[in-house]
């Protein structure tokens, strides 16, 4: 072991013990009660103890079968590859291939400009878009682009995502949205994306969100994350939430720290937020304004889930995915699927995963699995 995953894994212990002392003296499971719990999911359900916290299992009034009915990574995978049969993830594992599909079902997505790539990179409309120079032709060519976004062909948790506006006096350049940087077309180009290091972006349209999710926060697109089932005539959602990035972020990841509020399935009410970390606690409000989230509505909610379970059903042999949406003033759009979804989802719905996929049928899949 490194010295740096040595003083990670210290970091770690301290803070669980931490958090399990502060729970214990706030009124919950007491602290022995909390590490036989943790030693017990570790040894017999491959559950650690950064899960017990994220999780909440502390709380008195959670049954045992709730805590056991969480799966690991691995078991979670297996599962979903029952589901999605892994020869058929990399349709919308690719952006490419999964705005194709998308846009060829006509279900509403952000506007595709084109691939900007050094040696295979094109425009929607095609024209060559290998270099700054072909950017800068490309949006010349088109006044009424204003703001576009980058994100990498196959990148995951907002990895290398870019925003930008477009300027057109005097002279034609770029603002990053995050930093307020102005630099001509093919500064950002080469020095940004850097296609020449083998960078892949696909380019799109930054839209407007709806005011309601631009009042949560106003510098990220803040969207909703639906977990969509469908396979012959069962077509649901399986949980969702709400997705609010920080102040000054352009992503709303939940791995780059941005908040998470549960959303009631059936009437698109926001519930109460989390951050996914063992210091886990509930809040309303965003953690940065102090903008009251919680106890308000999605716009478009049962349109949304409409739309996820229409993605999903779209592509070929897939039966679920973790279906990332956005809503403008005019409705929703599906930004991505996510065919193998973050299993920890489940904590911010408060429920397991023998729960989430307990439906008659579904367990099926299990055969094998363990």
């Amino acid at each position: 072991m490194t010295t740096s995953s040595k003083r990670l894994s210290t970091t770690t212990l301290v803070g669980t013990i931490r958090q399990t002392l502060l729970r214990a003296k706030e009124g919950h499971l007491p602290a022995s009660r909390q590490i036989l719990e943790m030693i017990v999911l570790r040894l017999f359900y491959g559950l650690g103890p950064s899960h017990y916290h994220i999780a909440r299992y502390w709380r008195r009034e959670l049954p045992w079968r709730f805590k056991t009915g969480f799966w690991t990574y691995k078991k979670f995978r297996r599962f979903v590859s029952k589901l999605n049969p892994p020869a058929y993830q990399k349709l919308s594992q690719n952006k490419i291939s999964e705005k194709a599909i998308l846009q060829l079902f006509q279900i509403p997505t952000p506007h595709f400009f084109g691939r900007l790539h050094a040696r295979l990179g094109v425009a929607a409309t095609g024209e060559r878009l290998i270099s700054g120079d072909d950017l800068t032709q490309f949006i010349l060519a088109k006044p009424q682009i204003d703001r576009l976004c980058f994100k990498l062909v196959e990148g995951y948790g907002g990895t290398g995502f870019r925003a930008v506006s477009v300027v057109r006096e005097p002279t034609l350049s770029l603002r990053l949205l995050d930093t307020g940087e102005q630099m001509t077309v093919s500064q950002f180009v080469d020095d940004v994306l850097q296609p020449g290091t083998g960078a892949d972006y696909i380019i799109e349209e930054y839209f407007q969100q709806h005011p309601e999710l631009t009042r949560f926060n106003a510098s990220s697109v803040n969207t909703l994350r639906i977990w969509a089932f469908s396979r012959g005539d069962t077509n649901t959602a399986l949980g969702g939430f709400l997705r609010v990035g920080r102040c000054g972020s352009l992503v709303d990841n939940t791995s780059r720290g941005a908040l998470a509020f549960s959303v009631d399935t059936k009437t698109g009410e926001i519930g109460t937020g989390m951050i996914k970390s063992i210091w886990n606690e509930t809040f309303e409000s965003h953690k940065d304004s102090g903008e009251k989230i919680t106890g308000g509505s999605v716009p478009f909610w049962h349109e949304s889930v409409n739309l996820a379970i229409r993605a999903v059903a779209a592509f070929p042999h897939l039966q679920f995915a973790g279906v990332d949406i956005a809503i403008t003033i005019d409705g929703p759009v599906v930004i991505e699927l996510n065919v193998e979804p973050d299993p920890t989802s489940a904590f911010i719905f408060d429920r397991s995963h023998e729960d989430i996929f307990g439906m008659p049928g579904l367990f099926e899949q299990m055969d094998n699995v363990h």
